[in-house]
């Protein structure tokens, strides 16, 4: 999904379907049988993933967000998924880390970058 203003592109979301609920029983294996766990789990899937939200610098805290925010969760609750997951939020990012808690989300895990001088 991407966010336009005036046609001009100003941010982008991605959510998919959380395919590692099927992939979870093939045991990292294709071959003998771990095709067949694919395909009959696949309709078992009531999760989503929000793998990417981004906003230019200049249209954050505009509300571009959290229009984005509201279009995938509407786009998701209409599909059938009850769930969500948004991972890879490093601690430092309050805005999406708010919006997270706002949708009544739960921070599992912190991510945190460190940086030394070499």
């Amino acid at each position: 999904m991407v966010a336009e203003i005036d046609g001009e592109p100003v941010g982008a979301a991605i959510t998919v379907p959380d395919v590692n609920q099927a992939l979870k029983r093939m045991d990292g294996r294709l071959l003998p049988l771990g095709w067949w766990h694919y395909l009959n789990r696949r309709r078992h899937i009531d999760r989503v993933r929000v793998g990417f939200l981004g906003v230019k610098r200049e249209h954050q805290h505009a509300g571009v967000a959290a229009r984005l925010f509201v279009e995938h969760f509407d786009m998701a609750g209409s599909v059938g998924p009850p769930e969500g997951e948004m991972g890879w939020i490093l601690e430092t990012n309050t805005p999406m880390n708010r919006a997270m808690e706002a949708m009544h989300g739960r921070i599992v895990k912190k991510y945190r970058v460190y940086e030394r001088a070499l």
